[in-house]
């Protein structure tokens, strides 16, 4: 009985975030902002391929978005629903519902000692992210890369318990389809060419058989010419006639320290309530043991930075840097040392995750920590949901086996935690800054 009813509490408080999800939807939720410049941005691209294809194509750059137009291209020809837009918004909608759908399945294959409504409930998590809510609800294309790069491992998890057997007609099949789905999941999302990277260390560090490294590159290679044909067009991997300070303004290896700390606060962020979890499954003593030399390393060294003014420029971002460092500002303006603090446990983490199993936790995150530092703004969608994608399909630590010990503590503290981060996003963009304009002019900049 007491059993029945665990379960039948949970089904309620999945269903409460499916609920709330749709609700959202028809809300008009908007929760990080950038939902409405769907309308200044996606939407034209969509309706101008719809005209005309190669038009669109060759003066890409001029529409001012930065991502290569695979899901703008799906969405014009495959989507029925593109003529009109509220309809589109809500197809899009849906189809973010399925990313958990399949998250959960893949999550399901993973962790099979798992009962499916626990892998529902963690699952559903997705649901709440601010980010991924406001992409889904207002039809932007950021969605799509994450369906992608979760299919993706699903195929990846398989080929590696294939590594140790012979080659089968299997074996290709799943390696020929992680390297489809990987590669829609770059052209969705570009930032998630590290996925390739690291599946290629991972093969090295492995010792694969010759025939999933030579499959793994024939099929790359294929699955490259849509990206060959647009280097063709443009002269260059983006259409630079059009927005010519692509490479100079945008994307320059210039970022990468600066955007480092910033990175390591999103890890922060997101593996707090998991460290929180492993806090009340351990002695305080071994919790502390295995943080606090790593945290206080990494505290330190950026205390003394920002002691030399290296660092000064984490106070002035009007936009992107993520919650933890607008939290910093209501706090106290010009402000960074909770950003510090989260970017500290975020090194702390990482550190840990490396020492566990570098062959495979190093080849999935060092990529990872340079790619995504390279833009010119670094802003938490970036990582939204990406962190908590890797953190359950990818990572090899023994804080899965935490999280799983007790699981239903574990769910309540991870459901909370994204809980409250979206009512707190909901409260700052809705209520207490609902426009840009006026966290301008609570930050004092022009």
């Amino acid at each position: 009985m007491i059993l029945n009813k665990n379960i039948f509490f949970k089904i309620i408080v999945i269903s409460l975030v499916i609920i709330s999800f749709f609700l959202g939807y028809f809300l008009r939720e908007n929760s990080v902002g950038g939902g409405p410049e769907f309308y200044e941005l996606s939407w034209p691209i969509i309706q101008s391929f719809k005209k005309d294809f190669l038009f669109t194509i060759k003066n890409y750059g001029s529409f001012r978005d930065y991502t290569i137009p695979f899901s703008h291209i799906l969405n014009a020809y495959i989507n029925p629903f593109s003529n009109d837009v509220e309809n589109f918004q809500l197809s899009v909608t849906v189809i973010s519902f399925t990313i958990f759908l399949v998250f959960a399945q893949v999550c399901k294959k993973i962790f099979r000692q798992i009962n499916i409504v626990d892998i529902l409930l963690i699952s559903s998590t997705i649901l709440l992210l601010p980010f991924f809510r406001t992409s889904a609800f207002w039809g932007k294309n950021e969605n799509y890369g994450w369906l992608f790069f979760i299919l993706a491992l699903y195929f990846f998890y398989e080929i590696k318990n294939d590594m140790s057997k012979s080659s089968s007609n299997r074996y290709t099949i799943n390696v020929i389809l992680f390297c489809f789905f990987s590669s829609c999941a770059l052209y969705a999302r570009q930032a998630l060419a590290f996925l390739p990277i690291s599946y290629f260390l991972y093969l090295f560090y492995n010792n694969a058989d010759k025939k999933i490294i030579i499959t793994s590159i024939i099929s790359f290679t294929i699955f490259a010419i849509p990206a060959l044909l647009l280097i063709l067009t443009w002269g260059n991997v983006f259409d630079l006639e059009n927005n010519p300070n692509f490479f100079t303004w945008w994307i320059h290896p210039e970022h990468l320290l600066k955007n480092f700390p910033i990175l390591l606060s999103f890890f922060g962020f997101y593996f707090l309530p998991i460290l929180v979890i492993e806090f009340f499954n351990l002695e305080f003593k071994n919790f502390i043991n295995k943080y606090l030399k790593s945290f206080l390393f990494a505290l330190i060294i950026f205390v003394f930075l920002s002691q030399l003014n290296l660092l000064s420029y984490l106070g002035d971002y009007a936009r992107a840097g993520g919650a933890i460092l607008k939290v910093n500002y209501l706090i106290q303006k010009n402000n960074y040392l909770l950003l510090l603090l989260f970017s500290s446990v975020g090194f702390s983490v990482l550190m840990r995750l490396f020492k566990e199993d570098v062959k495979n936790n190093a080849t999935f995150l060092l990529p990872v920590l340079i790619i995504y530092c390279f833009p010119n703004l670094l802003y938490q969608e970036y990582v939204e949901p990406l962190i908590l994608i890797i953190f359950f399909l990818v990572l090899k630590t023994n804080l899965q086996k935490i999280y799983f010990r007790n699981i239903s503590f574990s769910n309540l503290i991870f459901i909370s935690y994204f809980t409250v981060y979206l009512i707190g996003s909901i409260y700052f963009k809705h209520f207490a800054f609902d426009s840009y304009e006026k966290w301008k002019i609570f930050l004092n900049v022009q």
